[in-house]
């Protein structure tokens, strides 16, 4: 995996209405869509039937610069709220790299999510810097 920033914007149950609309914008596809209902089942906390035709995850390229979209539904844990829908995307297959950023972005900051491990990731931490920039850090050993 290459080091990038990434941008990662989310939406109130508008994500796929908003991937059509920046499709035209930008002349551009979508690089793939996973609905809720396409993620693996958590029986601990299953997913809720309003949320299955929801987007989970969607990327697309703008003007060269890799974009991520998703819903945000009500009782995800995130409260989506304008200003705090666009976050900046560290990706990396350099682990010590993303404990120590994720480590200096948290000074005087949030962590909204500890690093861990996820289904898409071996690590992936969410923080609010004490600037009230949002960042995601995604760890992928390079396959």
């Amino acid at each position: 995996m290459v080091d990038m920033l990434e941008v990662y914007l989310n939406f109130k149950n508008e994500a796929a209405d908003a991937i059509a609309f920046y499709e035209t914008v930008f002349d551009v596809k979508n690089e793939g869509i996973m609905t809720f209902a396409d993620a693996p089942e958590d029986p601990e906390h299953p997913t809720p039937e309003a949320w299955k035709d929801l987007i989970i995850n969607a990327s697309m390229t703008i003007e060269g610069v890799p974009v991520m979209i998703s819903d945000v539904p009500d009782g995800m844990g995130l409260t989506l709220i304008e200003g705090n829908n666009v976050s900046l995307v560290i990706s990396t297959d350099d682990e010590v790299k993303i404990d120590r950023i994720f480590n200096r972005l948290a000074e005087g900051g949030k962590i909204s999510m500890p690093l861990g491990e996820t289904f898409w990731s071996k690590k992936y931490g969410m923080v609010v810097d004490k600037f009230g920039i949002n960042w995601m850090l995604n760890y992928s050993e390079e396959s």
